[in-house]
């Protein structure tokens, strides 16, 4: 074999390698450009409430929080308040409203409950 045969194979291989790597990046998806920098927030605020609930509601709380614990997910009365906020904001107005009415004015019971 002469050199200028694997000259050439060698330039062939060079040429099919770069063909094979504009391909590739011609696949690619174009990069994004990067983010702008965001302003620093401040932290939020948070506000402290209290909320006085009936008895039977608090054992109701008490009852969510023991079945959390017993499967692994400790929570605080806070914190099981907050994610009932989250899901409420997901929930059909028609169906929140009929929650507020059944808190306002339960309906009537057949027998006292101690």
């Amino acid at each position: 074999m002469s050199s200028a045969a694997t000259l050439s194979s060698a330039e062939a291989i060079l040429a099919a390698a770069k063909e094979l790597k504009l391909r590739r990046l011609a696949s690619m998806p174009a990069p994004e450009p990067p983010a702008k920098a965001k302003k620093a927030r401040k932290p939020t605020q948070t506000v402290r409430c209290r909320l006085r609930i009936p008895h039977s509601e608090y054992r109701q709380l008490i009852k969510l929080k023991k079945r959390l614990a017993s499967r692994g997910v400790p929570s605080k009365k806070g914190e099981l308040f907050r994610a009932g906020l989250l899901l409420l904001g997901h929930v059909d107005l028609i169906d929140l409203k009929v929650a507020i009415r059944n808190v306002i004015a339960p309906e009537a019971r057949l027998y006292k409950v101690k």
